[in-house]
């Protein structure tokens, strides 16, 4: 397997460009970057840019090493997708044209340009054993930032409140980081925010300052926050050859036309008044929905009724996209059931 990583160590601030596109470029490709901590006994890593749209932690990370500190323990950073964000015009693309995500790559098998990314991350970080793994992306659309893991406990939950309130505790396994997650090195995901949001970068930012100063990150909530858990979502996808489109108005031809003030609704209720979309001739046909066991949930979570798609019961909606690339070759929304949701 290639092993397509460089390695970039204990960088002089003076070295790097002040500019956040420079230091990209001079970054070049995918790379780790390695800092040695105040604590040199212990590690914790990160990854950020997976996705080249999403460039929230990466300026978290630039930031930090142009103010030259040394974080509490050693760090590995993973700057992924480098060429990804710089190809045809800045942080358009998500993934490469006719590669695979990046975020779905981290199991077998390795075999393409983003699975020798993924294999060598992962060679490395079992070789560092890190004591905790934090995957930094933005979301797709605009919508308040929250964390995303696969197993709930304190260690998972204290490492997302370093950054938000909002918690999704997930089954869906879909190739992402985050799956590695375990004993001794729970792992999470953190999505900011929308990617042009500034206020993104800020949590970005601060999270990570929080991430790489605190000593115990994964002992205790971060100061008097409180979290809103939120448990096994779903994925809206649209079935292989189906078309969406976004407009006020329904447009013919299309299986799907969803209004862009739909995004308004991420991380907000939606119950069965809420429309999704109007649907195509196809109907409901065209649209599948995912749970954790793979298996197609479709009709209790949404219904259709007079042409439009309506949730059929109370749901909170996440990563909700007016991408349409993004919701054909993904998914539309997720969505978890309100009745999932409790508060620590």
């Amino acid at each position: 397997m290639k092993r397509p990583i460089q390695f970039l160590r204990n960088p002089e601030p003076a070295r790097i460009p002040a500019d956040f596109l420079a230091f990209l470029r001079k970054l070049g490709g995918p790379t780790l970057i390695v800092l040695d901590g105040e604590d040199r006994e212990r590690t914790r890593a990160m990854a950020t840019l997976l996705h080249g749209n999403e460039p929230s932690g990466a300026r978290a990370i630039h930031q930090w090493l142009l103010g030259g500190r040394r974080p509490r323990t050693n760090l590995l950073c993973l700057v992924a997708s480098v060429h990804t964000a710089l190809h045809e015009e800045a942080f358009r693309h998500r993934f490469m044209p006719g590669q695979r995500d990046q975020n779905r790559c981290f199991r077998p098998p390795f075999d393409d340009a983003p699975g020798h990314i993924a294999g060598h991350f992962l060679e490395l970080l079992q070789q560092h054993r890190p004591e905790c793994l934090l995957d930094v992306h933005n979301t797709s659309g605009f919508g308040p930032a929250f964390g995303v893991v696969p197993h709930e406990d304190l260690a998972h939950e204290a490492i997302v409140s370093r950054f938000c309130s909002h918690l999704i505790v997930t089954d869906l396994r879909l190739g992402s980081l985050m799956e590695i997650s375990g004993s001794p090195c729970p792992a999470v995901t953190v999505e900011c925010g929308g990617a042009r949001d500034p206020v993104a970068d800020r949590i970005a930012r601060e999270g990570l300052e929080r991430y790489l100063l605190d000593e115990d990150v994964m002992g205790t909530l971060a100061g008097e926050r409180r979290l809103d858990v939120y448990h096994h979502p779903v994925r809206l996808e649209l079935e292989p050859g189906a078309s969406i489109a976004y407009c006020d108005e329904p447009l013919p031809g299309m299986d799907l036309t969803v209004a862009p003030a739909l995004e308004r609704c991420n991380f907000g209720g939606a119950g069965p008044d809420t429309p999704i979309g109007w649907l195509g001739e196809r109907g409901t046909a065209a649209l599948r929905v995912r749970n954790g066991r793979g298996e197609d949930v479709l009709a209790q979570y949404f219904t259709a009724r007079d042409g439009r798609l309506y949730p059929s019961q109370k749901l909170r909606l996440f990563m909700v996209t007016t991408n349409p690339q993004i919701a054909l070759s993904d998914c539309l929304l997720y969505a978890s059931p309100e009745r999932e949701h409790t508060r620590l």
